[in-house]
């Protein structure tokens, strides 16, 4: 199956537009939000959305995965769609209260989670929000580019509420709230337009445990990642304390951003991937994604050790020096999710093989938090960050090997093309030395570009040849 690269291309452009929009919005709130709330406020926020955040994969429950699989398979039928949606929004409903129910005891049991305590109705409402979300329907009726775009928005007026209404450290729960309310906005959305797309079928009991048991290892699957981008921060928390679980969410947030920013490319190329079943497309579907990827983190990766300092106390007025560092080492791991979304997610999960996934991925949880608990006393809160870097670096070599044979071969040069352009640029900065955050952006930016267009010559012609690029310059140079 060839690649149908004007859809692709669209849904890339309009998603990058977006997430860059959605990119630069977290950085102005959590300079704002440090900055008015304080370290332990802001510590405690980013932990209790964190919290929240690992509660959500017990409700989604990797459904939308296993549905992007489930139509890959049924060829995209609209009567498996309906079916799909009907059964997997009643058990996310099951799912929700159990959750919700189990919270409820907890904190009544326990009496100590403050932050279940506190946040109990947000928590229902985060929830409730992802049993009815339905974007997976709206990547199979390639409507991504219009729920980016709304997401984008959602963001935006997030971002200004923030700025206008946080101003005391007793605005953290109203923080808490307005940073998670788009991600709502989102789920609420996709599910009405589903419902109105394709309605309710009947409920078969059958089908229910049917669906339960197909989705059980995409939701592992959807646990462990979300643990993967968190477990450090609930480790400096408990071992260092709130002040140091803020010192440390910075730069772990804004890592979390810029691996967000690949958001648009990997969701075109996922819902591409639904259709792809023989091994050459698939090996060419991978490659591109893999190269696309790349070209996006690979600057960020090679540039994080040459502005870190600057950029760090440019965004956060209570940066500390025990944070120093913790940036560029989580950077490195963004090269890891990218490896680990192409070979795990886009081709083992999606191709029906998620359990070497999840052995990779779980073999990578285990020897993380290890890792940290091994170097705590001689790292201080760095522990946690060289973890999460040995956690993906594990995992993404796992998921390669187990990936080859679904592709036959491994396309390096995706991989060697984007870091030898990293490279070149890391040389530059290193022997120009240039000072001043602006000046380093800029430097970097051109010489990383240069040499990405020098070294990606096949791919730059292909796209200037492109049938409309080629009529736009002929009108304009008549």
């Amino acid at each position: 199956m060839s690649i149908n690269r004007r859809r692709l291309s669209l849904t890339i452009a309009s998603g990058l537009i977006v997430e860059t929009i959605n990119k630069v919005s977290p950085l102005l709130i959590l300079h704002h939000a440090q900055k008015y709330l304080g370290l332990a406020a802001f510590g405690w926020a980013q932990y209790g959305v964190a919290l929240l955040e690992t509660l959500q994969p017990l409700v989604a429950f990797g459904y939308t995965n296993y549905a992007m699989a489930e139509v890959g398979r049924a060829g995209g039928a609209m009567d498996r769609c309906r079916q799909l949606f009907s059964h997997m929004t009643v058990l996310k409903i099951l799912h929700a209260v159990l959750v919700i129910a189990s919270c409820l005891i907890w904190t009544q049991w326990q009496n100590s989670d403050g932050h279940l305590n506190e946040n109990f109705a947000l928590l229902a409402l985060i929830l409730g929000s992802t049993a009815i979300d339905a974007i997976w329907f709206g990547m199979v009726k390639q409507k991504l580019a219009l729920f980016t775009l709304l997401g984008g928005l959602a963001r935006i007026f997030s971002l200004l509420a923030i700025l206008y209404l946080v101003r005391t450290p007793d605005d953290k729960h109203l923080f808490m709230i307005l940073i998670l309310i788009p991600n709502v906005i989102i789920a609420l959305t996709s599910g009405f337009f589903a419902l109105k797309e394709l309605q309710f079928s009947r409920i078969i009991p059958k089908q229910l445990w049917e669906v339960f048991r197909g989705a059980t290892p995409y939701a592992l699957i959807a646990i462990i990642l979300i643990l993967y981008d968190r477990y450090d921060l609930f480790l400096v928390e408990r071992w260092f304390g709130l002040e140091s679980a803020g010192a440390y969410s910075g730069p772990s947030k804004v890592v979390q951003s810029l691996i967000a920013l690949t958001g648009s490319v990997v969701m075109a190329f996922y819902a591409e991937m639904v259709r792809v079943q023989d091994r050459e497309s698939l090996f060419k579907h991978a490659a591109l994604s893999l190269w696309c990827l790349m070209a996006i983190t690979t600057p960020i990766v090679f540039g994080a050790p040459f502005v870190e300092t600057e950029a760090m106390q440019l965004l956060f007025t209570h940066h500390t020096p025990e944070a120093d560092g913790i940036f560029s080492l989580l950077s490195i791991g963004i090269i890891g999710n990218v490896v680990i979304t192409v070979f795990g997610l886009q081709l083992l999960q999606l191709k029906g093989k998620p359990w070497l996934l999840i052995q990779a991925l779980l073999l990578g949880l285990l020897v993380g938090p290890l890792l940290a608990y091994i170097l705590r006393d001689h790292l201080g809160i760095k522990a946690a960050a060289w973890a999460v870097l040995s956690s993906k670096a594990l995992s993404a070599t796992l998921a390669v090997i187990y990936a080859r044979p679904l592709i036959g071969r491994i396309p390096w040069s995706s991989l060697s093309r984007t870091l030898l352009a990293g490279a070149a640029m890391a040389l530059v900065l290193m022997l120009a030395g240039p000072t001043g955050l602006i000046l380093k952006l800029l430097l970097g930016a051109f010489v990383y570009l240069f040499t990405l267009v020098i070294l990606n010559r096949a791919q730059v012609w292909q796209v200037l040849h492109h049938p409309k690029i080629a009529r736009y310059w002929r009108r304009n140079s008549l």
